[in-house]
């Protein structure tokens, strides 16, 4: 309402300059005309009463009459005015309002609204995306530790499982031990057996025929093979030395020179086996024959050379177990060779035994001063070597419980053999059970 005061009185104003104006204008329209009577210009002028009169007369007659016309005229016109005025400024304020409306609602509904939602979403993602790249460092250093923690472990199990050269050689190595075991086991097995035939005088040996018809084949095969001319006093029984002259009687040279015997070779073999027989059965018992063992004393006869048998067995058992030992059949060559090579040996055999393999590991790799030197390189190579060391002692130590049981064969054979001797035929007649 102050704003329509307002303007209602500055249009009052407005109003009351321009009749002022308007009447300045008429007197002075007036005033131009030339006095030529009383009356000019429609303005009769008095000389009787003088200017006031005439001023009192054009006021009344005119000025304020044209003032209040005009009065009247510009309220009616300003009323109107007023009127439109109020009419267009309402609708132009309406419509602004709307328009204002419109755009608060457009800025809302499409700008400011969505933008706060688009921010909104962002924050709370950048919130989520701030936990869970937290939460991944801190997996990333839980991980990063038990990453660390692990591969310290691996370190240290790869340093304590991590075998040294010396190591190596004797896993490798272990392969061809377990091969020559089982070829040794067989040898062991077999060769005693191939000399029960002579011990037992079967048919198609000489032995079959008494102990004079299997010397005699001994004595021919001496002759042919092992005769040395210059041996009893220059009575050896023959003219020249055979091809392996001496061979059948060198104990040494034969068997306990040689890491590795090798029996593949038929002359070797044969040296071997006549060797033995000249240490356990030089003689054979003679035969019982048919018709006696219809008798008592033919029993007995027969019975003890099956005594005889198994006493030689045993004795054949126990020394053919010393050249089992010494057999080829590891095919460990390619890794025994350097080992012996270091410590300034031949390799012995292309294919070596048992004796052979245990011998360089438990004594001829010391002997290079490399081993020594391995050992300083981890202190774990150390507990690996003893590991390997033990090993090998577990197997020598079971290799002479082996010799042992046969030598307690030999001896029980023997303590047999002995109380049969010194026990009377008359006193084990007269035995009876004790009552009960």
């Amino acid at each position: 309402m102050s704003l329509f005061g307002s303007i209602k009185k500055i249009l009052a104003v407005v109003g009351i300059t321009a009749f002022m104006a308007a009447g300045y204008l008429s007197l002075n329209v007036a005033t131009s005309c030339k006095s030529q009577a009383q009356c000019v210009c429609s303005l009769c002028t008095y000389a009787a009463g003088g200017m006031g009169t005439a001023i009192n007369l054009v006021n009344t007659t005119t000025t304020l009459p044209g003032i209040t016309i005009a009065t009247t005229m510009i309220t009616a016109k300003f009323t109107e005015a007023m009127i439109a005025f109020d009419l267009a400024v309402a609708a132009k304020i309406l419509e602004v309002g709307k328009n204002l409306n419109d755009w608060f609602d457009t800025f809302w509904l499409y700008n400011l609204r969505p933008a706060m939602q688009a921010m909104t979403v962002q924050l709370n993602t950048a919130d989520a995306d701030q936990s869970n790249i937290i939460g991944q460092y801190s997996d990333s250093m839980d991980a990063n530790r038990t990453n660390m923690a692990l591969m310290g472990t691996e370190i240290e199990e790869h340093r304590a499982m991590r075998p040294s050269e010396t190591v190596c050689v004797g896993a490798t190595t272990a392969g061809g031990m377990a091969r020559a075991a089982n070829i040794r086991r067989a040898y062991a097995t077999s060769a005693p057996r191939e000399r029960l035939n002579r011990s037992g005088a079967r048919q198609g040996t000489a032995a079959a025929n008494g102990p004079g018809a299997d010397q005699g084949e001994r004595w021919q095969d001496y002759v042919a093979n092992y005769c040395d001319p210059t041996v009893n006093g220059g009575a050896a029984g023959c003219t020249a030395a055979g091809p392996m002259a001496g061979r059948d009687l060198d104990v040494t040279g034969e068997i306990f020179e040689k890491d590795t015997i090798d029996v593949r070779d038929a002359n070797t073999r044969k040296v071997v086996d006549d060797l033995l027989t000249n240490i356990v059965e030089p003689v054979t018992m003679a035969p019982v024959p048919v018709e006696m063992l219809s008798g008592a004393e033919g029993q007995e006869l027969f019975l003890e050379g099956e005594a005889y048998k198994t006493r030689r067995q045993v004795l054949f058992d126990a020394v053919y177990y010393i050249v089992a030992r010494r057999v080829p059949g590891s095919d460990m060559a390619e890794f025994i060779e350097p080992i012996r090579t270091a410590a300034g040996l031949t390799n012995s055999s292309d294919n070596p035994s048992h004796n052979e393999v245990m011998d360089a590991l438990m004594v001829d790799r010391y002997r290079s001063g490399q081993n020594t030197t391995n050992q300083v390189d981890e202190p774990e190579n150390n507990a690996r070597e003893l590991v390997m060391q033990q090993a090998l002692q577990a197997m020598q130590m079971s290799d002479q419980i082996d010799l042992l049981d046969r030598y307690a064969l030999i001896i029980a054979a023997r303590v047999g053999k002995s109380v049969n001797e010194h026990s009377k035929i008359e006193d084990k007649i007269n035995d009876k059970p004790v009552n009960q």
